[in-house]
């Protein structure tokens, strides 16, 4: 199966739904779908987090030794589809494929927000907090439940509309207690260019089960972390700092162009 040029039109959201689809036989469609999502995750934390590469390389082996050398080939391709389609336009593609599929968990009430509700709420928000921008520079913003990062997308847009650089100007902390929903945050959110921290974590309880690091997190060396830092999350989590020290530990990049990764 050949992937289009970039000049070409294509309906991303179907293309990609159509070749996971066609990989369900041996596999439900749930399985490959969360399957797919963590290959993608795993990929990019390992590229940037060298402390956590070994357990996410095992887990990444574990899961791709479950298909052949065909199958693998098209998680690749989606994965190069779903590049081009967050360069030809930004939304919660993950989340609308997810619907798409008919796999959300109904069962625990699980439903994402639609993606123009979430640009409605991220005007909004953004227009309350704008003088905050104006006045240092940045904003942080924390989402818990976060799902597939719909209003963390919507806001990165309603910034960029505004003229701010949301990849220079915004902090983000995201949780959800559902890994699968989470990961997809987080590879939403790394392909945007976002600097985020998102924990698989009960929002409740505050008890965490693994946290990712977006690679515009680790590319600001204020972030990074060594194995002798034992207080780690007093560094990267807003709840537990005073505004005063978060923004002393934050400064803007010198280059005010926009960053890209991928």
């Amino acid at each position: 199966m050949r992937l289009p040029n970039k000049g070409e039109k294509m309906n991303y959201r179907n293309e990609i739904t159509k070749r996971l689809k066609n990989l369900s036989g041996k596999q439900n469609i749930s399985t490959i779908f969360f399957d797919w999502v963590h290959l993608m995750a795993y990929t990019i934390s390992n590229s940037v987090d060298k402390t956590q590469f070994d357990s996410r390389e095992a887990d990444y082996v574990e899961i791709i030794g479950k298909y052949t050398k065909t199958e693998s080939d098209v998680f690749v391709k989606c994965f190069c589809l779903l590049v081009q389609a967050f360069d030809r336009k930004v939304t919660d593609w993950l989340g609308e494929i997810y619907m798409d599929l008919e796999i959300s968990n109904k069962d625990s009430g699980q439903f994402f927000t639609p993606y123009e509700i979430s640009r409605l709420m991220s005007e909004l928000t953004l227009t309350e907090n704008e003088p905050l921008i104006e006045e240092k520079g940045w904003i942080g913003y924390y989402e818990p439940a976060c799902g597939a990062g719909s209003m963390i997308i919507a806001f990165t847009q309603a910034m960029e509309r505004k003229g701010y650089n949301y990849q220079q100007q915004l902090r983000v902390w995201c949780e959800d207690i559902d890994e699968n929903c989470l990961l997809m945050a987080y590879v939403q959110l790394s392909l945007l260019g976002v600097n985020a921290v998102c924990e698989v974590k009960d929002s409740l309880s505050r008890e965490k089960f693994s946290t990712w690091y977006t690679p515009f997190h680790m590319i600001n060396p204020k972030y990074l972390f060594s194995e002798k830092n034992s207080d780690q999350e007093k560094k990267i989590n807003p709840l537990l700092q005073t505004e005063n020290k978060l923004e002393e530990e934050w400064t803007l990049p010198t280059d005010a162009e926009q960053l890209v990764l991928f």
